[in-house]
């Protein structure tokens, strides 16, 4: 007798979650470095770096035209556009040289409760409780 094993995965469209949860924890890394980071091309670079991971997790939930999109309208054309700005105002290095990182524990707190607000919310984790027949409370 032949067997039919049938996998449903409608939420994370193929890939494992563990990719999801990685592009998420990048995601807020790199969004607290562009508050932190106290030059402005680096922080525009970063910048560049939250658009491209906000970018693949949309591509892995499988919203291939919304990624796509993000991808060339946020990171081709607004993050250029601020780094052309940045390179224009000619900003000093010697001016930016004061060390003072008076927002770096209140930044990592409110990332911490931010991932932990969205980890509750996200679809790995509810695939996770209807995967194990635990109810849902909305």
């Amino acid at each position: 007798m032949e067997t039919l094993f049938l996998l449903t995965d409608s939420s994370t469209n193929g890939f494992n979650d563990l990719y999801l949860q990685l592009a998420s924890l990048t995601a807020i890394i790199t969004g607290i470095s562009v508050i932190v980071i106290k030059n402005p091309i680096l922080s525009v670079l970063f910048l560049i770096g939250l658009f491209m991971s906000i970018s693949c997790y949309l591509l892995l939930l499988g919203l291939n035209f919304i990624g796509l999109a993000y991808l060339l309208v946020y990171i081709g054309a607004v993050s250029i556009l601020f780094l052309f700005i940045l390179m224009l105002i000619n900003v000093r290095i010697s001016e930016l040289q004061a060390e003072t990182s008076n927002g770096l524990p209140l930044a990592l707190l409110i990332g911490i409760c931010f991932y932990s607000i969205l980890y509750e919310i996200s679809p790995f984790k509810i695939a996770d409780n209807i995967n194990n027949d635990i109810p849902l409370i909305v």
